[in-house]
């Protein structure tokens, strides 16, 4: 993005200017910390800059970078934030050269009157998920309440190199959606007049035809991805989260980091519910997914709570699909190529998925108790897709056991029951809740919503002994990741080793 208002080499100049002040930067020894520390809050195996032992041109680089990509100079100035809190001056300066750098021209009061009285009484489905294809997958887009509103908010936000600014791009999409057909016309028409004015007419030529080529938008599921990850002291973590709502494709935004107990961590949970339920009012679904590590995979997270200060606090599958995901397996990634081939069976030739239970009724069924013979018959059929545990993992010895075999075969859809022993009529419950007899993989997630909302049919007094209370599902879709780069190793004990 180039600085508005001035040349690009002097926005360079200005910057390098600012950059100097700071000894991180002009020290080599400790550049390579600071971009690695930039990398890390883009979450990027690196940052394109490369580490000159000159300073002036390893500054004019990564100025250069920071005006192209402005993700790279806000997580450059988080940074510095770290290695140089001290230097308030420092600090100061070089926010006065961003806020300048990436300022955007303000709208004439009469085209902005223009295009509010045409935006006014304007209903749009699908606001927010507008919003979010004419921002790109690399904003943060808030609730918006209007059309209107929607504008001002992308009315702050940069463009991408070469790219329309947020507003005017949704301004584009609002005119293909809008009734009645002078209305669009009026806004098109608007949007050439601003197109002209920045020199993007070519731009916005482009995205017409696209959108114009383009199917009617419509709900698009939206994922709160949570990661428990264990701290040295028991029963301690660090909660994250990641964001996705995004019709082009998957591209997360990470959330606050905050520290939480076992005891706190269910209302923490309930404030990023509450928070994703408030921005993502248009989604088709929201999925809620736990990432969780060895130890905590048994912990009943789809029965934390919401409403936790009324009289009547409901499950949270009561109101969302609730899977769990495995830290252990994200972050060893030599298990991630089996993984991701059992997940193309799965997801692209799914009347080849199947399902294997431990010690189950069909004759190939493994054993439980010999995880050998049971790694043996996972990597014998590559068309095995999901599994169901005989034990509870993070409770049992024997659970832990059997996800670990699954981890390292790659199975990435695994059930049990979080009690011990299996209930006997776990596999039968599960597949009556599935379209077919024989067990449709592709809805086992549904299922075991279903059989979840099924406990809450009966009695209180039977309701806690429901399976549907205690069912476990992972639904690990490894071209869904949310870490930016796992281990290259992971734990060697037990089956499969490498």
């Amino acid at each position: 993005m180039a600085a508005m208002g001035e040349g690009g080499l002097k926005s360079v100049g200005n910057l390098v200017t600012a950059l100097k002040e700071f000894r991180c930067l002009t020290d080599p020894d400790l550049r390579t910390l600071c971009l690695d520390l930039v990398a890390m809050e883009l979450e990027m195996t690196s940052v394109p800059v490369r580490v000159h032992r000159v300073t002036d041109y390893f500054l004019v680089e990564l100025a250069r970078e920071c005006l192209e990509n402005v993700r790279i100079m806000h997580a450059l100035r988080a940074s510095l934030a770290v290695m140089a809190a001290a230097d308030e001056d420092a600090m100061m300066r070089l926010d006065s050269v961003m806020e300048q750098m990436t300022a955007r021209p303000a709208l004439p009061e009469t085209a902005a009157a223009r295009l509010r009285s045409l935006l006014e009484e304007l209903e749009i489905e699908q606001l927010g998920q507008l919003c979010r294809t004419a921002a790109g997958p690399l904003q943060d887009i808030p609730a918006v309440t209007s059309p209107w509103h929607a504008f001002e908010v992308l009315s702050r936000m940069n463009a991408q190199p070469g790219g329309l600014p947020p507003g005017l791009a949704l301004v584009e999409y609002l005119a293909a959606a809008a009734r009645p057909l002078q209305r669009a016309d009026a806004l098109r028409e608007w949007a050439d007049e601003q197109a002209r004015e920045l020199g993007l007419t070519p731009q916005l030529r482009s995205l017409r035809q696209q959108v114009g080529h383009a199917a009617p938008a419509g709900p698009v599921d939206a994922y709160l991805v949570i990661r428990l990850l264990p701290q040295e002291e028991a029963g301690c973590y660090e909660l994250s989260s990641w964001h996705q709502y995004d019709p082009t494709g998957w591209h997360p935004a990470r959330g606050p980091v905050t520290q939480v107990t076992s005891e706190t961590a269910e209302r923490a949970v309930q404030t990023l519910v509450y928070e994703a339920a408030e921005e993502w009012d248009d989604a088709g679904a929201i999925h809620i997914e736990f990432m969780l590590g060895p130890d905590d995979l048994n912990l009943p997270v789809h029965r934390w709570r919401l409403e936790l200060d009324s009289e009547m606090p409901t499950p949270l599958y009561m109101d969302y699909p609730v899977v769990v995901r495995s830290l252990e397996r994200s972050r060893t990634r030599r298990w991630h190529r089996q993984w991701k081939q059992r997940w193309n069976v799965f997801d692209q030739q799914p009347e080849r998925a199947k399902q294997l239970v431990v010690d189950g009724e069909d004759p190939d069924s493994p054993p439980s108790g010999d995880t050998r013979a049971l790694f043996a018959r996972l990597k014998v059929d590559p068309q095995v897709v999901a599994l169901i545990l005989n034990s509870p993992p993070g409770a049992t010895p024997e659970g832990n056991s059997e996800v670990l075999t699954a981890w390292r075969a790659g199975i990435p859809v695994i059930a049990w029951d979080g009690r011990t022993p299996r209930d006997p009529s776990f596999v039968q419950q599960l597949r009556q809740k599935q379209a077919e007899p024989s067990g449709n993989l592709a809805r086992l997630r549904e299922a075991v919503t279903e059989l979840r909302l099924d406990a809450h049919t009966i009695g209180s007094a039977e309701e806690e002994h429901h399976l549907g209370q205690h069912v476990v599902l992972v639904w690990d879709d490894p071209t869904r990741p949310v870490e930016p780069l796992g281990r290259m190793t992971g734990p060697d004990d037990g089956v499969g080793g490498r």
